[in-house]
């Protein structure tokens, strides 16, 4: 490579560099600073031209696409395709006033350019456009113009047009998008009579004897092939990536041999490791390992990719920069729970085992890996609740509890989500670490565990009416109370406590550790002993699969009841045990 050469590459990648700042600088800016940057900037036509389509995309929404109509000037002719692929189609139709709206969007950003392209780089989806909008008319020789039809004009006298009108949204009330349309479509078709009459004629002819449904399908076909090189796969194909993978699986194939992508700014991904939140994920922290550009590079394309994929697998529609950070979280979390699941099976033998597999493995795959670990999780939930005790005893979801609920209820859904009880603003959301699955196995683990010692004691749900709404908690609190007051004439129904019966098992339930009451010791080996006498277990079993869960329910009793004197207690605010309905 000679000296000039060099020089001129050095300088084309100081130019890229910069662009690139300039789209992260103008993608993060608010809508109206956004637009004056743009406008602003020395080389407006290379900056948008540089984005990457999602970019633009989320762009023209960000700033609002009849405001964005500078920027859609500016905008390559390949950015416009995308932005007709991504909004003129619902599902599998094209949607008429949609791409009207768009189409008319476009004509106004720029006209000339507009005109040379719906009728050469457009032509098939623009004939689809007229044949649905228009209707036409050749008349014969020596016909009379009046015998067309009222509503009929024409540019040379043998071909008559007449735009079909939208379905009336009322009675006698005309479609409020019509005079638009009418406007649009007149306004394109004179200035494709002046462009190239014999074009425009053309256009007339071939649009009226086209077969509709077939043309659809074709540019169904066209454009799902399209986006798919994006990642935005039909939702049949798309769904794939919920599909688990197993580890062994994922390391016996390969990331077939690419080049690096266009940047989507959009996605961000965390190169640098002195930049990272405290908060990162094992993903973000592994990519900031990687010092290899041009693999960077590639990785951010997948990445832009898988989270398209995962787009179209949610049926998600995307519009704002803001409806991008769930996936973008969504697709880097489940990539550190996949990354975090290889390593702990490696161990010691492989400490760089997520750098390889980043470089070796598709994204796509290791997303396979994390998700099958929160859909394992689905599936144990799922095979025992329909084998469960609490599942034969009619009971609901909610005798469980409300963390228990949620923690259960997050993995009875369609698609697994974690409990986040609001820690991060939301009730539900995507599982982010491996130690979160983790977390809410053991859950599911407690909860099968009191199951099985529910079902082992032979417990049946009160016969009798109660003011309190029943749980498990309460339902093994009421059997016990029953129990230590010689109420159990039925050991395995429990029957709801009067206030008299509550506040005499109440007063024999404390004793005094310093400045605070707790239950008395004795009475927790009592209560260990009558689990075991009732489910046939032995203590120390019982201790291994609930010994937590015990002792946070005693802990629950003391912190709700603790500082409460018998003489004290309102049966109105008493959840802990079944009380008569009358108390």
């Amino acid at each position: 490579m000679s000296e000039n050469e060099s020089k001129h590459l050095d300088t084309r990648k100081e130019r890229e560099k910069a662009l690139a700042a300039e789209r992260r600088r103008i993608l993060g800016l608010p809508p109206e600073k956004a637009l004056d940057a743009i406008l602003e900037h020395p080389l407006p036509v290379s900056l948008v031209q540089s984005m990457a389509e999602e970019d633009l995309y989320v762009l023209v929404h960000t700033i609002g696409p009849d405001d964005a109509l500078p920027v859609l000037g500016l905008a390559s002719n390949e950015q416009w395709e995308y932005l007709l692929d991504m909004e003129v189609w619902v599902r599998d139709r094209i949607d008429p006033l949609a791409m009207t709206q768009w189409l008319d969007r476009l004509l106004k950003a720029d006209p000339d350019r507009f005109t040379h392209w719906i009728v050469n780089e457009q032509r098939d989806p623009f004939e689809y456009y007229l044949f649905r909008n228009i209707e036409l008319k050749v008349r014969e020789y020596e016909q009379d113009p009046a015998e067309m039809g009222e509503g009929f004009y024409s540019e040379d006298d043998v071909h008559y047009i007449r735009l079909r009108p939208y379905p009336a949204v009322g009675e006698d009330q005309v479609h409020p998008q019509q005079e638009a349309r009418d406007h649009f479509l007149n306004d394109l078709l004179r200035r494709l009579a002046v462009y190239d009459f014999p074009l425009y004629q053309g256009l007339l002819l071939e649009s009226s004897t086209m077969i509709p449904a077939e043309a659809e399908e074709e540019l169904l076909r066209l454009r799902n092939v399209r986006l798919a090189e994006r990642g935005f796969l039909p939702f049949e194909e798309a769904v794939g990536i919920y599909q688990p993978l197993t580890l062994d699986e994922l390391l016996s194939r390969r990331k077939p041999a690419a080049p690096a992508g266009r940047n989507v700014e959009s996605y961000p991904l965390p190169f640098d490791a002195a930049v990272l939140p405290e908060e990162a994920n094992l993903f973000a922290r592994t990519l900031a390992q990687i010092k290899d550009e041009p693999a960077l590079q590639r990785l951010q394309s997948e990445f832009a990719g898988l989270c398209n994929q995962v787009i179209a697998a949610d049926q998600r529609q995307i519009k704002e920069k803001a409806a991008l950070t769930p996936v973008v979280a969504k697709v880097a979390g489940y990539l550190g729970i996949g990354l975090a699941h290889a390593e702990a099976a490696a161990g010691e033998q492989d400490p760089y085992r997520a750098v390889h597999l980043l470089q070796n493995c598709l994204l796509a795959d290791i997303f396979r890996v994390g998700y099958g670990q929160a859909l394992a999780l689905k599936w144990r939930a799922e095979r025992w609740r329909s084998e469960s005790w609490f599942t034969r005893a009619g009971l609901p979801l909610s005798f469980w509890g409300e963390a228990w609920l949620g923690a259960l209820g997050g993995l009875l859904v369609k698609r697994p989500l974690y409990y986040d009880n609001y820690a991060s603003g939301v009730l539900y959301r995507e599982f982010a670490t491996l130690e979160e699955i983790q977390r809410t196995e053991g859950v599911l683990a407690e909860i099968m565990a009191m199951d099985d010692l529910l079902a082992l004691m032979g417990a049946h749900p009160p016969v009798e009416k109660s003011s309190t709404f029943l749980t498990c908690q309460n339902l093994l609190l009421t059997l016990w109370a029953d129990h230590q007051l010689g109420l159990d004439s039925d050991p395995q129904t429990p029957l709801p406590l009067s206030v008299r019966q509550l506040r005499l098992f109440f007063e024999a339930l404390w004793e005094r550790k310093g400045e605070r009451r707790r239950i008395r010791d004795s009475l927790r080996a009592a209560f260990l002993a009558w689990l075991a006498e009732r489910s046939g277990l032995t203590p120390g079993a019982i201790g291994q699969r609930l010994g937590v869960t015990l002792h946070g329910l005693f802990d629950q009793v003391e912190n709700e009841l603790g500082g409460v004197a018998a003489r004290d207690l309102d049966p109105r605010f008493v959840q802990l045990f079944l009380l008569h309905s009358e108390a």
